[in-house]
């Protein structure tokens, strides 16, 4: 897939008040927490069902929203991507890292995450249309990296919304899908 511009949503089991993502983010841009340049924290709390809080840096951002009515952690790819063959499992990593670390997060207790359903998009209509073909290059992309991430699991790779919207994948794995940390081993 030749988009440069990926979301991955990992969905929250359990959430946290939204006023306690703020200082968190803002610590992992003060300690670099993260293997890239983060540069601001932005509330956007006062939105329904919007993006939450924003954890906007150079090439990607990361995000606790609240879109779909579901809260949970986005990680999204604006520019400077790995090659094409990487992006997706790179994507999928860098938001699995996200949800551990807010899992281990000090003020965040009892934070969790769901393993069982992820949301992937390719936010580029030029690159990804949201078509059958876009999402038959897409589903193509995502089948060997979910074997690895759910080995032996019976797992369903949809797709999500109408042609006006983003090409949308969910990925919906039976029971026994693992923690955070295991999904995120299993990616390397």
């Amino acid at each position: 897939m030749q988009s440069n511009r990926i979301l991955v949503k990992v969905y929250a089991e359990t959430s946290a008040p939204l006023e306690h993502f703020i200082p968190a983010l803002h610590r992992w841009i003060r300690e670099q927490v993260l293997d890239e340049l983060m540069i601001d924290v932005a509330d956007y709390g006062h939105v329904k069902d919007g993006p939450g809080v924003l954890l906007v840096g150079h090439a990607s951002d990361y995000c606790w929203e609240q879109s779909e009515g579901r809260p949970g952690v986005s990680y999204t790819r604006k520019r400077d991507a790995p090659p094409p063959a990487e992006r997706l499992a790179d994507a999928l990593r860098r938001a699995l890292n996200a949800a551990r670390l807010l899992e281990r997060e000090p003020g965040l207790e009892g934070l969790r995450f769901k393993t069982d359903e992820l949301l992937v998009q390719a936010l580029d209509r030029l690159h990804a249309p949201a078509d059958a073909a876009g999402f038959a290059e897409l589903k193509a992309e995502l089948e060997p990296l979910v074997a690895r991430l759910f080995p032996g699991a019976s797992v369903g790779i949809e797709r999500e919304g109408e042609a006006r919207d983003p090409l949308s994948a969910r990925i919906r794995a039976g029971a026994g899908a693992g923690s955070v940390d295991e999904l995120f081993s299993r990616l390397g």
